[in-house]
């Protein structure tokens, strides 16, 4: 499970028309992340009881309400941990960072409290796109590169604003086509 932004349509379409072109410069070498399960994680959970949703989204209700609404956009992309050695592939986005990093602080705030495990990384918000796979050759390793950096001037891979006005607890189910998110409950 995990707490996380859920983007609008338009902003997904714009990220599975990126994945497409990133796709076929570099097949077989990223696992790609499917345009449904795109999301702006804030938060973490790993397995959790069932009986902890309602205690969660409880939780998070009065404080993540005094944080207004805010906007955000897509803005390029970029690659973790460096240029030289990614490993995961991913879109930026930018408008109110600081409501932004407030709201993943008072999430994460209000989950350590419930006993869950602070994040050991320092929060960068991103939307994964893919994941390079381990043991690719070194040429491979040139090629990714070569299409993430032709890619990410931001004038490719822009949206229009939307306002952040909710968080979802997310489950993920593991399926053969892939990973599967639903949201259990939203603040």
């Amino acid at each position: 499970a995990f707490i996380a932004i859920d983007i609008p349509q338009g902003a997904r379409q714009t990220l599975a028309e990126t994945v497409r072109e990133l796709a076929d410069q570099v097949p077989g070498n990223v696992g790609w992340v499917a345009a449904q399960g795109i999301h702006l994680t804030l938060k973490f959970l790993g397995d959790i009881s069932s009986q902890d949703v309602g205690t969660i989204i409880a939780a998070l209700r009065s404080p993540v309400h005094q944080i207004s609404t805010f906007p955000l956009q897509l803005s390029g992309l970029g690659m973790f941990p460096n240029e030289r050695r990614p490993r995961v592939l991913w879109a930026g986005v930018e408008g109110q960072q600081d409501s932004l990093v407030s709201l993943q602080q008072c999430v994460e705030d209000v989950l350590v409290q419930m006993d869950y495990a602070t994040e050991r990384q320092t929060f960068s918000p991103h939307l994964t796109l893919g994941r390079v796979r381990d043991r690719i050759s070194p040429g491979a390793r040139r090629r990714i590169i070569q299409a993430m950096l032709s890619a990410s001037p931001a004038s490719k891979v822009v949206s229009e604003p939307w306002m952040v006005e909710q968080v979802h607890l997310f489950r993920t189910t593991f399926t053969p086509k892939g990973s599967v998110h639903t949201s259990m409950g939203s603040v």
